[in-house]
């Protein structure tokens, strides 16, 4: 998969420096690959950064699609949690039941 960032950058897994799956950011006029740790000047006028502050600048640039966004939270090592259930649950040792903590509590 490609996500285009910019005309001069753009994430990939399809490339040498990709593994697990992992992108990579692609500088398409020199051709460097970047992890998210590396750390270069993406533009003469930016300071020294590593790779994943590039992306997360040039991510707020334009709108995503759901699938360019999830490459863009895997270079950055966004991972997603299960949402968490609106009330507090503990489960009953005498029933082996789940009960609203505020049940146990009264």
């Amino acid at each position: 998969m490609l996500v285009k960032l910019t005309a001069t950058y753009f994430l990939t897994t399809d490339h040498a420096k990709s593994r697990f799956d992992q992108p990579v950011l692609i500088n398409r006029a020199t051709d460097q690959a970047f992890l998210p740790s590396d750390a270069f000047p993406a533009y003469d006028s930016w300071p020294v950064m590593s790779a994943a502050q590039v992306v997360a600048k040039m991510k707020s640039w334009r709108d995503f699609s759901g699938e360019e966004r999830r490459l863009i939270e895997r270079f950055l090592g966004i991972q997603h949690q299960a949402e968490a259930p609106t009330s507090k649950m503990r489960e009953d040792p005498g029933t082996r039941r789940s009960v609203s903590l505020k049940a146990l509590s009264r």
